[in-house]
């Protein structure tokens, strides 16, 4: 299997030959890793601004 990648660099399951199952897979792990990554930031900016306000709050 030859994988092939797109203009912008990345591999594309489709382009590469891959069968639509196994193309979908890719896509739900994708998926599953972008909102893990997007859980992470949101945890990471709620406990940041938690701090801050801990830390004013602490000064009064």
């Amino acid at each position: 299997m030859k994988a092939s990648f797109s203009a912008c660099g990345h591999c594309h399951a489709t382009s590469a030959g891959l069968s639509g199952q196994v193309a979908t897979k890719v896509r739900g792990v994708e998926i599953l890793f972008t909102t893990l990554l997007v859980l992470a930031g949101v945890a990471i900016t709620w406990f940041a601004v938690y701090v801050v306000y801990r830390l004013y709050a602490d000064q009064r």
